[in-house]
């Protein structure tokens, strides 16, 4: 009873107190990808923002395809509203089981973690008093850890004995959200 007292306190804290906006990723959704997000108001310039996007999918293309990243986000405003154009800086993570790019052809894929780090940049347009659109491009460094398997034998075919890294520089982030004012 406890936990649900306090869960309930810091719900009614983060929805009831200030400005805040939830939204969900029109594009990645319709590609079968949902992703949600909130953002909250810190004051007049700067916000708060953390999304998650998973997959439902056990499998494309006979390989697996399960991922889920959360990404926070503190976001800058030049217009004291929070709307046109903004900057963003996040660090985020992922688990994930799916065949990265590369690996098409192959019966091999990867299952591990990676942290993302990097910039956004987008543009928010009010179409009424509580709804938003909002379009959106990001990316950085993204770092792995993962082990790569062979899809008919099911042992690993990379050789390392842990894990294996990778570490690229890339765009990872992007959309068009749908927002509706809280």
């Amino acid at each position: 009873m406890k936990r649900a007292l306090i869960l309930f306190a810091f719900l009614y804290q983060a929805i009831a107190i200030g400005q805040n906006r939830l939204s969900i990723n029109a594009a990645t959704t319709l590609l079968g990808f949902p992703s949600l997000g909130y953002e909250r108001t810190l004051n007049s310039h700067l916000t708060f923002h953390i999304d998650a996007i998973g997959s439902f999918f056990n499998s494309y293309n006979n390989m697996p395809l399960r991922f889920l990243i959360i990404t926070p986000e503190l976001r800058y405003y030049p217009h004291k509203d929070q709307k046109g154009i903004y900057v963003g800086g996040h660090i985020g993570g992922s688990t994930f089981k799916l065949q990265k790019y590369g690996y098409e052809n192959t019966p091999n894929y990867q299952v591990g973690y990676n942290y993302m780090a990097g910039v956004s940049i987008g543009y928010v347009y009010f179409v009424s008093e509580k709804i938003a659109l909002e379009a959106f491009l990001g990316g950085g460094t993204v770092q792995s850890i993962y082990k790569g398997y062979n899809a008919n034998t099911g042992e690993r075919y990379d050789g390392a004995e842990k894990f294996n890294k990778s570490g690229e520089w890339l765009p990872y982030r992007g959309g068009l959200n749908v927002i509706l004012k809280l």
